[in-house]
């Protein structure tokens, strides 16, 4: 092989590893490039028997887990199209998504990313509302009957004998001894004997007994509780206010009325939470009714309850994320609560009320609010889904999601956006727990310029061309030396 030929194989060399390099850049380019999926987002009708089914919660599982959920309305339908209406959504990547309602399977769809569909579910028959128990009512104990004292009856004195005979001595003893039947008698001096000495005793009294539960408490129809008791409450003369204390037979310990009330007071502890009022917010502790005189109802009063440490534990919770929340007007409010005393048994709060109805001791604390950008850099005009749903609490539940794209308003824990000219847009979400408390969280997206140069990744993109043309120009180059050689 002479230098010619050898100049000939090292310049095909070089061209073959230029193709090879460049390809190589290329792959890695569009894998880099690659964004991650998009969510599904999934919406439509729930029935049974053909009927619409109001209030049940729609769950989409993968795999065996919950990835979403969602409650019908009076219509059965969950979600909507619309880009700012609540869905379903599912992240990826996944291949099917089973929709379960009332734990049973009423319908599946496969994922695509991106993908908005309609779905319609059905059951074949109505699932059975929740067979909640009858607590036993407690009944008073009868009061202790004391026996009365007989007084004792007067003791009867003897009357006085008449003087008998001729002279007679006056009688002895007797009340007003009548005249001596002798001659010459004289009247009998005697006077009638004292009653008896034993007076009539006042009959003893027994302490007084607590009202009975059922005539103080009024206590939702088919609620099961663990626990209820009364007490009357005492006005105290010198700061005009009123107090009652109980015996532990609930969490509630007593109550502090800022004005004077008089009458019984009554308190019961749930199993769970009534109908009536729904779940208790965060991680609940506790669920009571208590009940006041109806002229004290809204009387602002402290109530102190002592949590066990054993509740605490099974809550999860910091003894100072404990709150009391009351439920009024359709909800749960919260209720400043400060801890006044925790040992290792127990932990004692305190709390305000404006008012009584029913209250909930349970673990709340500020949800965390996060917002998922699928891409970094956005086309002008190019759609991108924005996600809340890497969103959490500690102890309860995110229920609502506001979002502020730009000044434009949105809600659900996904929307849609876009932008029309290149810049920097700021989006904000504010989410919000079932305890009322929330958390905002901020992120920028970019829009790129039209002039921006865009990847093509490929065949034929400019960094392939670029090595191709380097390759090319060192190949020729060394074939113009091998000429030159052989002349």
């Amino acid at each position: 092989m002479n230098f010619r030929h050898m100049l000939g194989i090292a310049a095909l060399a070089v061209l073959v590893a230029g193709l090879v390099a460049s390809g190589a850049a290329v792959s890695g380019a569009a894998a880099q490039d690659s964004p991650p999926p998009t969510p599904a987002a999934y919406y439509g009708q729930v029935t049974a028997d053909g009927e619409p089914l109001d209030g049940v919660t729609v769950e989409a599982v993968v795999d065996g887990e919950v990835r979403d959920s969602i409650e019908t309305d009076a219509e059965g339908r969950f979600g909507g199209p619309g880009a700012f209406d609540e869905k379903l959504t599912v992240e990826g990547p996944a291949d099917e998504v089973t929709f379960r309602v009332a734990d049973s399977q009423a319908g599946t769809a496969a994922w695509e990313s991106g993908a908005n569909e309609e779905v319609d579910l059905s059951l074949a028959e109505a699932p059975a509302p929740p067979d909640d128990g009858d607590g036993g009512d407690g009944t008073p104990t009868d009061p202790g009957d004391e026996s009365d004292d007989t007084p004792t009856d007067p003791g009867d004195g003897d009357d006085g004998d008449d003087g008998t005979g001729t002279g007679g001595a006056p009688g002895g003893g007797g009340t007003g001894g009548a005249p001596g039947g002798g001659t010459g008698g004289t009247p009998g001096g005697g006077t009638g004997g004292a009653p008896g000495g034993d007076d009539g005793e006042t009959p003893g009294e027994g302490p007084a007994d607590p009202p009975a539960v059922d005539d103080v408490l009024d206590l939702p129809a088919g609620a099961s509780t663990t626990g209820a008791e009364t007490a009357t409450a005492a006005v105290d003369e010198a700061t005009g206010t009123s107090s009652v204390t109980f015996t532990g037979q609930t969490p509630i310990e007593g109550i502090t009325f800022d004005g004077a009330v008089e009458g019984a007071v009554g308190v019961a502890e749930y199993e769970s939470a009534p109908e009536t009022t729904g779940p208790a917010p965060g991680a609940s502790v506790s669920v009571v009714e208590i009940s006041v005189p109806e002229s004290a109802t809204d009387t602002p009063a402290t109530i102190r309850a002592r949590i066990s440490a054993d509740r605490v534990a099974a809550a999860e919770a910091d003894p100072g994320d404990l709150r009391l929340s009351r439920f009024a007007d359709g909800e749960w409010q919260g209720l400043e609560t400060t801890v006044v005393e925790e040992t290792g048994d127990a932990v004692v709060l305190e709390s305000e009320t404006p008012g009584f109805s029913t209250f909930a001791v349970s673990a709340v604390s500020e949800p965390d609010a996060a917002i998922t950008v699928p891409v970094e850099t956005l086309d002008p005009g190019e759609a991108v889904t924005l996600s809340g749903l890497q969103s959490s609490d500690e102890y309860g539940e995110v229920v609502a999601y506001d979002w502020s794209i730009d000044g434009d308003a949105a809600a659900g824990s996904t929307t849609e956006a876009s932008f029309a000219e290149p810049g920097e847009y700021e989006v904000t979400l504010t989410v919000t727990n079932d305890a009322g408390e929330t958390d905002t969280a901020t992120e920028t997206v970019t829009v790129a310029a039209d002039d921006a140069p865009v990847a093509e990744p490929g065949l034929f993109s400019l960094r392939t061309l670029g090595a191709v043309a380097i390759a090319v120009v060192v190949a020729l180059l060394i074939v113009v030396a091998v000429r030159r050689a052989d002349g």
